[in-house]
């Protein structure tokens, strides 16, 4: 089994970027979040397609033309915590 991560169903996600700045306006929910590169382009993979950690870290390694290694695994992870707490993205088992 493995956890995967998907949009939250009610999700209606809006995208506006500026520079290294990124802001989407989720319309299911009514609220606005601001973000930084990292956690935009990790919601835009869970967006694009669900997906397990290590597809959803290859998918924003080749995004971001960096290294797919530990670091960025486990900063992914945190990301894709935060973004659940805000109700964005949800995880099942598989």
């Amino acid at each position: 089994m493995s956890i995967v991560w998907h949009l939250n169903e009610l999700a209606s996600l809006h995208w506006r970027c500026w520079g290294d700045e990124w802001v989407v306006f989720d319309a299911g929910s009514g609220q606005t979040h601001q973000m930084d590169t990292l956690t935009a382009a990790t919601l835009l993979a869970v967006e694009a397609c669900a997906g397990c950690i290590d597809q959803l870290v290859s998918r924003i390694a080749s995004e971001l033309t960096v290294t797919n290694d530990h670091e960025l695994s486990n900063a992914v992870r945190g990301v894709l915590e935060r973004l659940a707490t805000t109700g964005l993205i949800e995880s099942t088992l598989q």
